[in-house]
């Protein structure tokens, strides 16, 4: 697993598509280990990477249902699911997560997003009635580049980063929620889901 996990590494530098960071996947694997989550979906598969490092460190049993807008990177995906030992338990939809998440069924123990930043918020949104109690919501890149906590974002930045800061503050003030912002990589806001009690807001 670790030689595909490289290949992918080198696969993924050499179009510069990116890969959740050594330190990040250190922690989204230490995170589904901790877990044990049985049912997972990501949001973001790009071309597999954290799909397989949370597949190796889940329970032998655990499917994981993985989104992923472009159809190009979904291929790339689908070959390396194939070239490991978890492809029976991965499945794989291509298209928008906005779309798809308000039809999706079942629910889900572990929710990692890594896609377009600005629209967090709006995927928790729609994943949230798909979450079990004490569900883990895992959320890479939410400092963006660093930009989230400046105090001045390039203009062209502002709508991007206000949306990003406006996933930190619902999950950091919504009592459904107990979050951890951790600030290695480009942040990871690790976010306990309490259970859907509509009169918990706060």
């Amino acid at each position: 697993m670790d030689d595909l996990l490289r290949s992918m590494e080198e696969y993924a530098a050499l179009r510069t598509i990116p890969v959740i960071g050594r330190d990040g996947a250190a922690l989204l694997a230490a995170t589904v280990a901790e877990a044990g989550p049985r049912t997972i979906l990501e949001i973001g598969t790009a071309i597999g990477y954290s799909t397989l490092l949370m597949a190796e460190r889940a329970p032998n049993d655990a499917v994981i249902t993985t989104i992923e807008v472009d159809a190009e990177r979904a291929a790339a995906a689908a070959a390396f699911f194939r070239r490991s030992r978890h492809a029976g338990r991965i499945d794989l939809l291509v298209g928008d997560a906005a779309a798809i998440l308000p039809v999706l069924g079942g629910t889900y123990d572990f929710l990692f997003i890594d896609a377009a930043k600005a629209h967090y918020l709006d995927y928790l949104a729609k994943a949230m009635d798909k979450l079990r109690p004490g569900a883990v919501v895992f959320a890479d890149n939410v400092y963006f580049y660093g930009l989230v906590t400046a105090e001045r974002p390039p203009r062209r930045m502002r709508t991007l980063v206000k949306r990003m800061r406006a996933y930190l503050d619902f999950v950091n003030s919504d009592a459904r929620f107990a979050t951890t912002v951790h600030p290695i990589g480009d942040g990871i806001a690790i976010s306990r889901f309490q259970g859907d009690d509509t009169n918990a807001h706060s």
